[in-house]
């Protein structure tokens, strides 16, 4: 297993001239890779990370995130259908440019919107059309999807492994599976680690976040049953740190972010990555 880190903790715009010092730490502190926003990136920055990763021997995933006001997989309407397949293929353009393998993130619908009732038929369905197609177009440029069901405060048409175990079977490309993530398995599982065998075949990510979004292990989201399961499974992919703070003005009203949770900004990368490398052994 590789041990990745999510620039989110510093950073939701990266850009290449001004973050490749922070690439340099996190490759010090023992991280294999890092995992960046790429959805609104433009592709010569992608490109230049690509050349910057490929120089400190970086691997890299992305993830993406999508506004329901203009890209929406599950929406009715055709042109937010429209507008989440181009914001993905923008993405999958990105990840492939700086050598990443997989894609990751909340894609079954547009975050923010809710309908006051549970997934319908026919969103469903439209979601998992609209991600077929995008799971075809990342077949094509060898780039791997990893839909990620999140808590139902964030997002409501998946929720649960369970869930998207379904959704992606109905999707039914070999390139599209789920991540697996301990801060919504937290909150959604009522048992994770089997929650985690049942849908093994199918987790193509793992995101290691705490239940306070802070530093792994300072809580009760990331034990380590979490980490057996995975060697059990034969999990050979990416554990990568999701963490967030409150440096990032864009991340604090969308994820509720009132205090600070760790003593240093960077502690969630300094410590976590130690924490999990001792469950690694």
């Amino acid at each position: 297993m590789k041990v990745g880190m999510n620039l989110l903790l510093w950073t939701d715009k990266p850009d290449p001239s001004v973050h490749g010092e922070l690439l340099r730490r996190i490759k010090e502190w023992g991280f294999d890779g890092v995992e960046l926003p790429a959805d609104n990136m433009a592709l010569a920055d992608a490109r230049a990370f690509g050349a910057l990763l490929r120089e400190l021997e970086l691997g890299c995933t992305a993830i993406a995130a999508l506004d329901a006001a203009v890209a929406d997989p599950a929406s009715p309407d055709p042109a937010l259908r429209q507008g989440a397949l181009e914001t993905l293929k923008l993405a999958v353009d990105n990840t492939a440019a700086m050598d990443g393998d997989v894609l990751c993130g909340p894609l079954f619908q547009g975050l923010g919107r809710f309908s006051g009732r549970g997934p319908q038929p026919g969103e469903w369905n439209d979601a998992v059309e609209t991600l077929r197609a995008a799971g075809e177009y990342a077949a094509e440029r060898g780039v791997r999807l990893a839909l990620e069901p999140i808590n139902r405060f964030e997002m409501y048409l998946v929720n649960t492994l369970a869930d998207g175990v379904r959704f992606v079977r109905q999707v039914g490309l070999p390139n599209v599976g789920l991540l697996a993530d301990t801060h919504h398995g937290n909150i959604e599982e009522l048992d994770v680690p089997r929650a985690w065998r049942e849908a093994a075949e199918h987790i193509f990510h793992v995101h290691i976040s705490e239940n306070n979004r802070g530093v792994p292990g300072s809580g009760h989201a990331v034990p380590k049953e979490a980490f057996d399961v995975l060697k059990d499974v034969g999990y050979g992919g990416w554990l990568t740190i999701e963490a967030f703070g409150r440096q990032v003005p864009g991340l604090i009203s969308r994820l509720h972010l009132w205090r600070d949770y760790a003593e240093h900004p960077d502690d969630a990368a300094r410590l976590g990555v130690q924490y999990i490398r001792r469950h690694l052994i």
